[in-house]
């Protein structure tokens, strides 16, 4: 049936990830499906592989959006100096970050005003910085 599923919906999702040596970091992603828990473990399943554990995570936010993929460029665009990178390539590696006021986040892309987008959403790198200061200083 996916001939008449809805193309212009998805998902954001954000995982809290706890690694062994204590360091938090989050996910922030987008999948096109009902099932933000799949993505995870594939995720887990990357980590596993190339690491041989399984870091403890949490789905902290699995929310609809008619414009997942530029919210999700938004936000990553927002928090670019929180980013973190793990030492092996690990599936969803490039959209990790570290410090983050889980809080500040969880509460933007709750209240993220969906119309911005629609109508044509465009920051430039000082104004993402000054957003993503306000929203995980």
């Amino acid at each position: 049936m996916s001939f008449f599923a809805r193309q212009d919906k998805g998902r954001i999702y954000v995982l809290r990830i706890v690694l062994p040596d204590g360091t938090v970091v989050h996910k922030i992603g987008m999948v096109n499906t009902n099932r933000s828990t799949d993505r995870m473990m594939e995720l887990l399943r990357s980590w596993f592989t190339k690491y041989r554990f399984v870091p403890y995570t949490e789905l902290r936010l699995d929310m609809e959006t008619p414009y997942p993929l530029e919210l999700e460029a938004h936000i990553h665009n927002c928090l670019a100096h929180k980013a973190w990178v793990p030492n092996e390539k690990v599936e969803g590696r490039t959209e990790m970050f570290e410090n983050l006021d889980e809080f500040r986040v969880l509460h933007y892309l709750k209240t993220f005003n969906h119309d911005l987008i629609r109508d044509g959403l465009v920051l430039n790198g000082d104004e993402y910085q000054i957003i993503g200061k306000l929203i995980s200083p």
